[in-house]
């Protein structure tokens, strides 16, 4: 019922949103963009084989996986939607695969944007500008699931982002995630999943539902793990919306302790990127670098100080980070370009 709820207001309103990419690979992704009214479409990607994907089906979400390109190369494309005969919407972009091994590259996190739309096109503004192929964001993108408004805020935002391949965790604003999932791509089963980005292996969890020793996710957890080991991973990282350790109001998550932590560190996990305690904090436990990248537009937490908090802030942020071939460096950054904390993670031996 929701899902018809939210095409009957977007065809009341008029409202379309611009194209953006998800679930990147080293041969494809994926192109989604959305019209006020049902309608076909077509994509053409620029590869020099001059074929589009065309639909004939007449549908207000538009969706397109895109695959057979070479890996870490740069594409234009071009989308169109029409309705009895007349072009209702045209939109055109770059999107860039993912790169192959041995491959310095950057990318972008953030999170709790909310319906902050002044900060929250700051942040995005600022992340532009880093130039990044790849933006992750740590959850609570909207303050609650249904808030349709709020959905069509954050596509009008992050369209400055286009380039980019997006990626998200569920936020406990997104609670049953009905339209987060509808409006996203997203590998796996799309509330928990992961990634191969270069040399680095992403994890994306949902901590809205079970991660105990006895859930589906914490098994799925355990064989993504014990599988990118066998790929010798340059960095792990996990992004996820709560925060095993905190020293802002929520603080510290104590089932994500018990059951988490200990996969993180027996698993050589390097960063854990989250959200949820709003503003910035890297904590450092047992050779695992804890980030907490809150900073994207919801109203900002006191910090207290604690024995493994290294820096903190209460400021808007994004984080840009740099992959060489030796390691990783991390940049809290305000929208403005100054720098809050800078850091480095060492490359796997």
């Amino acid at each position: 019922m929701k899902k018809y709820m939210l095409l009957l207001f977007l065809l009341i309103i008029g409202q379309v949103f611009s194209v953006y990419l998800n679930d990147i690979s080293r041969d494809g992704v994926t192109v989604s963009w959305f019209t006020e009214e049902p309608s076909t479409s077509y994509l053409i990607v620029y590869d020099g084989s001059n074929e589009s994907i065309h639909s004939d089906e007449e549908v207000t979400l538009h969706r397109f996986r895109v695959s057979g390109l070479l890996p870490g190369m740069s594409y234009a494309y071009t989308v169109k939607s029409e309705k009895d005969g007349e072009v209702i919407y045209k939109g055109n972009g770059i999107l860039t695969t993912a790169p192959n091994r041995n491959t310095p590259f950057s990318f972008a996190a953030y999170g709790d944007s909310r319906n902050n739309y002044v900060v929250h096109s700051e942040i995005v503004h600022g992340i532009a500008s880093e130039n990044v192929p790849l933006v992750i964001h740590t959850g609570d993108i909207v303050s609650t699931d249904d808030a349709i408004e709020e959905w069509i805020d954050f596509f009008e935002v992050t369209e400055v982002l286009s380039d980019s391949v997006l990626y998200s965790v569920i936020g406990n604003h997104e609670s049953e995630a009905i339209n987060y999932l509808k409006f996203f791509a997203f590998p796996g089963n799309e509330r928990y999943y992961s990634l191969w980005y270069g040399d680095i292996f992403f994890i994306f969890l949902n901590t809205n539902e079970a991660f105990d020793k006895y859930s589906q996710q914490y098994v799925w957890l355990l064989t993504q793990l014990e599988e990118a080991e066998e790929e010798d991973p340059a960095h792990i990282v996990v992004c996820l919306h709560h925060p095993p350790y905190s020293y802002g109001s929520h603080g510290d998550h104590l089932y994500l302790k018990e059951y988490l932590v200990p996969v993180f560190e027996n698993y050589n996990v390097d960063l854990v990127l989250s959200g949820h305690d709003h503003g910035y904090q890297r904590i450092e436990r047992n050779g695992v670098t804890y980030v907490i990248t809150a900073g994207g537009g919801a109203p900002l937490y006191d910090i207290t100080r604690g024995e493994s908090l290294v820096a903190s802030a209460k400021a808007f942020h994004y984080m840009l980070f740099n992959y060489t071939l030796e390691g990783l460096y991390g940049y809290s950054k305000t929208p403005e370009g100054l720098i809050l904390d800078s850091f480095y993670i060492p490359k796997h031996n």
